[in-house]
């Protein structure tokens, strides 16, 4: 989706061009500390991916008579935010989402939540929260914006597309990104499993992943992102924590077999919540420079390299047939690789 300017009904205020993010850059703050957590609830660690931080700020955001607008899947394959105002609901916006989200029927919402008064959760990529920040010359002290650490997304259709090509008679009543740790494509009819891939079982045979994950099928922007770098554009910054103790100790660091969280609160606000949230998760003070080292979206946006161009030019001609054209020598060698494996 791409915004377009209806000519019919545009009156020329300028109003979007004097808003727009892209047009107009916001201000940005680098994280004065960072936290490795997960969630002690039990049952909302082992069904949350990346150790349940967002999971844990929505139970305090609705617990404080507050609203939370996430992203869910609905029915129909439609990835669109959603607001939450019960606890009970949560389950609809938790788990990873590898696709772009629609999020332009809750901002009228959100804005009269906040106008009301009401202690407002954002969660979102970096874009989609500079979007909801430019709505506001000041941001109201009840909008918390908290941002997702984020690789890329590809299209909406590009999922639907696939979806209906793997599993073209079938009802889903859910589709999974992430089971724990491990990263998959899981879709659920009828309460049974219908199709199971995960990327570290079957690399290279699960498209949609592979090609999400080697960075092939993002959008244009996605290339030359302003917001993959270590100053954040939210209160709160959260994601998977990637390399954890590779360059500093982690004697002081019990197991964590769900996934382990990063935190990194930007603002004032965000250090204040995190405090707070030290009685519901398991936190443990870590370096910035750690938690950056281990995600390179808070270093630089994805290369768009040979590769991926080749494929983009091939993909309206081809296909997914032009993702195994580009990358035949690295499946060749994997494959070798696995069947020597089996030898020995």
């Amino acid at each position: 989706m791409f915004p377009v300017i209806n000519s019919d009904t545009c009156i020329d205020c300028g109003v979007c061009q004097k808003k727009c993010p892209s047009i107009h850059s916001l201000k940005k703050n680098k994280p004065q500390s960072a936290y490795a957590g997960w969630s002690k609830d039990e049952e909302d660690y082992r069904s949350s991916t990346s150790g349940g931080t967002a999971s844990v700020l929505s139970h305090y955001a609705l617990s404080n008579g507050g609203v939370v607008y996430g992203c869910a899947m609905l029915p129909g394959i439609i990835v669109k935010h959603i607001r939450v105002d019960k606890i009970e609901d949560i389950i609809k916006i938790k788990g990873s989402k590898y696709v772009q989200s629609d999020i332009i029927d809750v901002i009228p919402k959100l804005k009269e939540d906040v106008k009301n008064g009401h202690l407002t959760f954002f969660f979102g990529t970096p874009c989609q929260v500079a979007a909801i920040k430019s709505l506001y010359k000041v941001q109201p002290h009840n909008l918390v914006l908290v941002d997702l650490i984020c690789h890329g997304v590809p299209s909406l259709d590009l999922l639907q597309k696939h979806i209906r090509d793997i599993a073209p008679d079938n009802h889903l009543n859910n589709i999974y990104f992430r089971d724990g740790n491990e990263i998959l494509l899981l879709l659920v009819s009828n309460g049974k499993e219908i199709y199971r891939q995960s990327l570290s079982e079957s690399r290279y045979k699960e498209w949609y992943l592979n090609t999400f994950f080697d960075g092939y099928t993002y959008r244009d922007s996605c290339f030359q992102c302003p917001y993959a770098c270590p100053e954040r554009i939210s209160d709160i910054t959260i994601g998977d924590f990637w390399g954890l103790g590779d360059h500093c100790p982690t004697v002081n660091i019990p197991p964590h077999p769900y996934g382990c969280s990063v935190i990194l609160p930007n603002t004032f606000i965000g250090e204040e919540i995190i405090k707070i949230l030290s009685t519901n998760m398991y936190l443990y003070e870590r370096t910035v420079d750690e938690a950056v080292a281990g995600n390179d979206q808070l270093r630089a946006p994805v290369n768009l390299d040979s590769r991926k161009r080749i494929f983009r030019s091939l993909y309206p001609i081809m296909g997914k047939v032009a993702y195994y054209i580009v990358i035949m020598d690295k499946c060749l060698k994997y494959y070798l690789y696995i069947f020597k494996k089996k030898l020995l």
